[in-house]
């Protein structure tokens, strides 16, 4: 077996050699290094590395003699060489793969292509899932990413972000095992999870299903500079003890290194054309939010400078008020910065005035650093600001001095550009206004209801018409109840255009066809930002109404929520935008509507009382189309001179069987179902006169309802309620008297008139 040197060889030698020495069916040749007495023992320097097992026939009793130790002596002898043979082939071969790798990212100077060409190469040598670069910061105590694997469904989770782009502490009980060791350090993903404060980014791990995780300490230089980290799936291939991840970890971290050294180059270039860049960058800058962005980075950047806060001063060199400053710093959202802004404030605090006479930068205190901005010899402005360490605040002063020259003119324009917005603000707000108002307008005449007439003489209606003039000229809030349909907005209309405010617009919202979520904004307006989809700033209703009338139909339907804030609005005369701040002064005449019982809503805890008693200062209830029918004939001739003029078509007349099934008809649709059934009328009719008209089936759709009430079971009280009501209904509200509702219920006057007080029932209810 001396020429023996390789597996195949091995077997091919034993497969003929052991059947021509030994009476054997078969062998094999164990590598587990269990040692089993009753077969032959393989020796490699006289450590046991298995056993060489025959397999004897059935019956056979043949026991190991010389002849199977000789035998065993020279197969252990052939795998010694195999094994050595292999061991140098396998390091040859890592050295070779060890020099295309060093050859292949020799030329590499950037993450990017650092990662496109490892990534892939390392993968398939080890058999990974996934391989990270990560670098040790400056702060030697916190590490980052350096070069992420974009595969698989990490990017997808919603802490992938922060992960990627946040420092984490090297002392957390996984990295700092790491860096503490010279090898490789395994980790089971599953098991690390159950450790007591285990990293955030473990439970990362395991949802993106990481099982296995190796990390190696990049080290260049006897620095540690950062981790490779490597994810497996299954522990068949790890390795912790191979020399060619060793030896690959090594040239990635010299590799590292040096673009880490690139990247500082790179900075230092980068700097340098940021000094020269940076006077074009802002000296042409008017916008107040832009300018503040880019002080904010090219301070940083430059000096390091952070939390910066640049003070305009008045005409007269006495006062002083935040105009720029860092919007991020922690100090910008805090309410007692906030009071300062817009506001003037003595410029004699210590601070200020030092600043005003010092030729440079001047330390306050070991926070606190202030310079005065000055426009040639005019000091226009201070500017304080923060260093993360002023034992190391080195500044160049004449690249300084001509910085803040820089930040004077551009500090300048923006003061000069402010005074010029204010105005044209102004200017805007009021366009705006008109703006929305010819919107409005437009909307109004295009909409179904383009005209305010009120057609009907019934005494029903001339009771209307008489409170319409008792309280048109008022301020007071009315409030409209009535069926649907029964022309409430035409009501609604008639009083503002007899108001005062009858030149200015009269605005219209229902509180039904708005969602919730959206009636606020509808009402009060919203600022832009204020929440998604807020784009730019909108007014609301309430601002479109100034000084005119805000209808608001459906008033029932409003949330709980929506009326805390009408009824602020009421009392106050005031509102605020959504995401505003600032409070709003109104004069809005309210004229609300409803054809819901608000005081059931009250006793439901549905509708507040203090909003409803507020609105109930001068209630109209608008009669149903049932109650008024004497103006039928007057409202259908309305009708059809409407929708012959918009059809095109020449009806002159209507026929008095027509007319007397409109009046016997009892209209639950009211005005409107009048309107739609002339409408219709109009659309099918041939002639010049409707003979005929499609009515509901009124007796079929009448049983229907009574069947309805009469499931339903009501208390003594509330049939004696209906009872009465009915009664009143029927006498025109006569309550003494012959024919009276008295005589009728059998009752003395005195005593109807308790049972009506105690009942609750109002004049509105008939």
């Amino acid at each position: 077996m001396a020429s023996v040197n390789s597996r195949n060889d091995l077997l091919s030698v034993l497969s003929y050699e052991l059947h021509e020495l030994f009476p054997i069916t078969g062998f094999d040749i164990n590598f587990d290094r269990i040692i089993h007495s009753d077969q032959p023992v393989l020796l490699d320097e006289g450590l046991c590395i298995g056993n060489l097992i025959l397999h004897l026939p059935p019956g056979s009793n043949y026991v190991g003699d010389d002849l199977l130790k000789s035998v065993s002596a020279q197969v252990s002898a052939a795998i010694s060489r195999i094994w050595s043979t292999e061991e140098v082939a396998n390091r040859e071969g890592e050295k070779t793969l060890l020099l295309t790798f060093s050859n292949e990212i020799a030329a590499i100077k950037n993450r990017a292509d650092l990662f496109d060409e490892v990534v892939a190469k390392v993968k398939k040598i080890f058999g990974i899932e996934r391989f990270i670069i990560a670098k040790i910061n400056e702060d030697q105590t916190t590490f980052s990413a350096f070069a992420l694997d974009p595969s698989g469904n990490a990017i997808m989770q919603p802490d992938y972000k922060n992960l990627a782009s946040g420092n984490h502490q090297i002392n957390d009980g996984v990295f700092s095992r790491a860096i503490a060791s010279d090898d490789p350090v395994l980790f089971d993903v599953h098991n690390l999870s159950q450790e007591p404060g285990a990293p955030a980014y473990v439970d990362f791990w395991k949802r993106v299903g990481m099982q296995y995780v190796m990390i190696v300490a990049l080290r260049a230089g006897g620095n540690n500079i950062g981790f490779a980290i490597l994810n497996f799936n299954t522990c068949e291939r790890i390795d912790t003890t191979s020399t060619l991840l060793k030896g690959i970890c090594v040239q990635l971290a010299v590799k590292v290194s040096q673009i880490l050294a690139y990247e500082e180059i790179e900075r230092r270039e980068r700097e340098k054309s940021m000094l020269l860049a940076f006077s074009n960058a802002i000296a042409s800058e008017r916008n107040k939010n832009a300018f503040a962005k880019i002080l904010k980075q090219q301070l940083n950047e430059l000096f390091q400078i952070q939390d910066y806060v640049i003070h305009a001063l008045s005409e007269d060199k006495k006062y002083q008020t935040p105009l720029l400053f860092d919007p991020d710093a922690d100090f910008a959202n805090h309410p007692d910065f906030s009071k300062l802004v817009g506001h003037w404030t003595d410029i004699r605090d210590g601070v200020f005035d030092v600043a005003l006479t010092s030729p440079g930068p001047v330390t306050i205190n070991i926070e606190q650093t202030v310079v005065a901005l000055r426009l040639g010899h005019e000091v226009i402005g201070v500017m304080k600001f923060r260093h993360e360490d002023q034992t190391e605040f080195v500044i160049q002063e004449r690249l300084f001095k001509s910085i803040c020259s820089q930040i004077a003119i551009s500090a300048a324009n923006i003061i000069a550009n402010e005074k010029v917005n204010q105005q044209l603000n102004e200017i805007k707000k009021y366009k705006e206004h008109l703006e929305e108002e010819k919107i409005y307008l437009k909307e109004e005449i295009e909409s179904s209801i383009n005209n305010s007439e009120i057609v009907g003489e019934s005494p029903e209606l001339k009771k209307v018409f008489r409170l319409i003039a008792q309280v048109a000229y008022s301020d007071s809030t009315v409030l409209l109840l009535g069926e649907t349909g029964t022309g409430k907005e035409l009501v609604a209309r008639a009083i503002h255009n007899s108001s005062p405010h009858k030149s200015k617009l009269m605005v219209k919202v229902n509180c039904a066809a708005i969602p919730p979520t959206l009636i606020e904004s509808e009402l009060f307006g919203h600022e832009r930002g204020s929440f998604t989809g807020a784009v730019e700033r909108r007014i609301g209703k309430f601002e479109l109404a100034n000084n005119g009338t805000l209808f608001l139909d459906e008033i029932g339907e409003m949330t709980l929520e929506v009326q805390v804030k009408l009824l602020r609005a009421l009392q106050e005369r005031e509102i605020e935008r959504v995401g505003g701040k600032a409070a709003i002064k109104t004069n809005v005449r309210i004229i609300t509507a409803t054809n819901r019982d608000l005081e059931k809503l009250l006793e439901e805890g549905k509708f507040r009382s203090d909003l409803y008693y507020r609105l109930n200062t001068f209630p109209i209830t608008i009669p149903p189309l049932r109650n008024r029918k004497d103006d039928i004939p007057k409202l259908a001739m309305h009708f059809i001179a409407r929708y012959s003029k918009k059809t095109g078509k020449k009806i002159e007349a209507i026929s008095h069987k027509v007319i007397q099934e409109l009046i016997e008809y009892d209209w639950p649709g009211n005005i409107r179902e009048l309107e739609h059934l002339i409408e219709r009328s109009v659309l099918m009719v041939t002639g010049d006169s409707i003979n005929e008209v499609h009515l509901p089936h009124q007796k079929r759709n009448t049983a229907l309802s009574h069947d309805k009430e009469d499931n339903i079971i009501k208390s003594l009280k509330e049939n004696e309620k209906d009872h009465i009501l009915k009664v009143l209904r029927h006498v025109k509200g006569r309550i003494g008297g012959k024919g009276g509702a008295a005589e009728i219920l059998g009752l003395p006057t005195s005593t109807l008139n308790s049972r009506i007080k105690k009942l609750g029932i109002r004049r509105e209810h008939l």
